[in-house]
Order: structure tokens, then sequence, then C-alpha cells
């Protein structure tokens, strides 16, 4: 499986993931969500529990592999996927406490040259 689905894996399940790098770092990770950011970069959202703690977005690019963990988490508090600036492209996220979700969007379309566009009748 490639490390976005079993990054989805975990979120879906409340899994810890573990997350490896290209130089073979290591970190456990709980995994909240799959967007595009503001610079067009694909990333991951996720909270790391090992040390640094902290909320972290790593670029897929810089991901080895991501393995599932048996430990359980509860989605945090502070966890918000509806940050448009943050996050304007989001293409997979896991509920909040409340239930609400935000997933599946795809980038706006520039309509202003659609006369380049063949047509067909």
């Amino acid at each position: 499986m490639s490390a976005e689905t079993v990054f989805m894996k975990g979120g879906n399940l409340h899994r810890v993931c573990e997350v490896a790098g290209p130089d073979g770092s290591v970190s456990l990770v709980e995994p909240y969500g799959i967007y595009t950011s503001p610079r067009n970069r694909h990333n991951f959202l996720c909270y790391q529990i090992s040390e640094p703690q902290g909320w972290k977005e790593i670029d897929s690019r810089s991901i080895a592999s991501v393995k599932l963990k048996d430990a359980e988490f509860t989605p945090r508090r502070d966890y918000d996927p509806f940050d448009k600036n943050r996050f304007p492209v989001m293409h997979y996220s896991i509920p909040t406490l409340d239930g609400r979700q935000r997933w599946g969007e795809k980038p706006a379309v520039d309509r202003s040259m659609s006369f380049l566009r063949p047509h067909i009748e």
C-alpha cells in the first residue's frame, strides 16, 4: 500500500502511524488530513506524538513510508480542517470531535481560457 493509503487508513481507524523519512528518521503521528498547500504542495497534516510534539505539515515528497501502529487516538479539540487559507484544497480529513468533516475537494478550475479546449458536439 502507498504511504497515502496507509495514512488515510490510520485516520479512518483513529490509529497512530509511524512515518519514516528518506534519511531513516521515524516519527509517531496521529493522521488527520491530506491537502494541497497554498504553495501547491501535497502535504500530510498530523499531530506528532513523539518528541518534539505538535502539529506537523509534512510534504509528501519527504515521506519514505508509513506504517500503521496498534495505538489508538481521539481527535484533538484544536483540530480544524476548515481554515481555507491554510488548507485551500483538502483531499482527505478525519471528522472533528463534533462530527464535521471536509474532504474530497478539487482545485478551482480556471474557466477564463475555456476557448482553448476543443468543443465536442
